[in-house]
């Protein structure tokens, strides 16, 4: 490959600041509006920071519904995470090791799977819950969130996974060691990027999701936080400074975790992009 030229470099580079600004102006203005007072928002002209700020928007954000939204989208978020990267990865495993054709079949209506939007299955799942008399519990937004997130943990985790030679697994066999002992010393330490990529992509998904959690839960009690974000859009007003305050609040535990993940996230889709 030829030496990038000082311009082509620079070039790069400014490209590479405008993305970023356009990505992370969005992020800023959550920020300025979440520290200013209630009247400023509307200030002419406007901001970019608030003159004044305050804390007094997470003050009143932070109060204890919030806290009871928070908890209900851990233990819905986790308890998704956990269901649906154990069963994407038995299932990618299975699907990249057994030859036979039913295999495939199998994995073509997983791909299929992944074609149909939310909001074509809710109708059905909501019809299901009803029936099975889990609506306003956790069951009811944890089984809805792994319907939605399997299919695509299944072909991130395949996509790891067929890159894993089977020759490992020959020769833990021929040592004496079992099927289940090879796929947990062997097979799943060498996993740990695709799982770790395959668990950040589904507690994204399940923290943020509206449509579900709007739709299988009635009580405050069980609300999740975007649900709970409805709470300070009323009849005649919305209070955007408390909105953005709780947005900000809602999206610190997610970016923490992305941050402290990072590399083994990059790690494992990129590894999974290609098979060696």
């Amino acid at each position: 490959m030829r030496r990038q030229t000082p311009r082509t470099r620079f070039a790069l580079m400014g490209l590479q600041t405008g993305l970023a600004v356009i990505v992370l102006l969005p992020f800023f203005w959550m920020i300025s509006v979440s520290l200013k007072p209630a009247s400023e928002p509307f200030a002419i002209p406007a901001r970019l920071w608030p003159e004044d700020p305050t804390l007094a928007n997470y003050i009143s954000a932070f109060r204890p519904e919030f806290q009871v939204y928070f908890l209900n989208s851990v233990v819905v978020s986790l308890s998704t995470v956990a269901i649906t990267v154990t069963l994407a990865l038995l299932a990618a495993y299975v699907f990249t090791r057994a030859q036979m054709r039913i295999v495939g079949i199998i994995m073509l209506l997983v791909i299929l799977a992944q074609m149909f939007p939310a909001s074509a299955i809710i109708i059905p799942i909501y019809r299901m819950m009803r029936a099975a008399d889990l609506l306003n519990t956790y069951a009811s937004l944890i089984l809805a969130y792994v319907t939605i997130t399997l299919p695509v943990a299944i072909w991130m985790m395949r996509g790891f996974l067929a890159r894993l030679p089977v020759t490992l697994e020959e020769a833990a066999a021929m040592d004496g060691a079992g099927p289940l002992r090879a796929f947990f010393e062997i097979v799943l330490p060498l996993c740990r990027p695709g799982i770790v990529a395959t668990a950040v992509f589904v507690l994204i998904v399940t923290w943020q999701e509206f449509l579900f959690a709007l739709s299988f839960t009635s009580t405050r009690d069980m609300r999740t936080l975007p649900v709970g974000m409805n709470d300070f859009i009323g009849q005649y007003g919305i209070r955007y400074g408390e909105l953005m305050a709780s947005s900000v609040l809602i999206s610190l535990p997610v970016i923490a975790v992305f941050l402290f993940l990072q590399r083994q996230f990059v790690a494992g889709l990129t590894a999974g992009a290609v098979k060696g």
